[in-house]
């Protein structure tokens, strides 16, 4: 396997009075599927402010993949996986959680050549 370019970064916003509830969906149920469906994902992280403000939590997602293309084409909305866990999320916390994402390719260092 080569090295994990891509990175999403998902952050979440979560009403206080279900956040345990939104922890143990997450942690139970949504992150062991997560790479079910994508299987360039190599390691998941999450994290939570130190300081308390919001967006209050972060995944950060690390994909390995051969492009910039390949990485945008995961993310895109178009992606079937990708709308069948929004309505997942959704149908889960969506009424009380809030999130937006975002995808990154590796610029520094620059890959190893194989």
């Amino acid at each position: 396997m080569s090295q994990a370019r891509g990175l999403m970064l998902n952050l979440a916003t979560v009403d206080p009075a279900h956040e345990d509830e939104f922890n143990r969906w997450y942690h139970d149920e949504h992150l062991p599927d997560v790479p079910k469906r994508f299987p360039q994902i190599t390691r998941v992280r999450r994290y939570r402010a130190s300081d308390g403000a919001e967006p209050r939590y972060l995944v950060v997602y690390e994909y390995d993949v051969a492009s910039e293309e390949e990485l945008n084409a995961l993310m895109s909305a178009e992606h079937p996986m990708r709308q069948e866990l929004w309505k997942l999320y959704d149908e889960a916390v969506g009424g009380y959680a809030q999130r937006s994402r975002r995808a990154f390719w590796q610029v520094y260092p620059e890959a190893e050549s194989e």
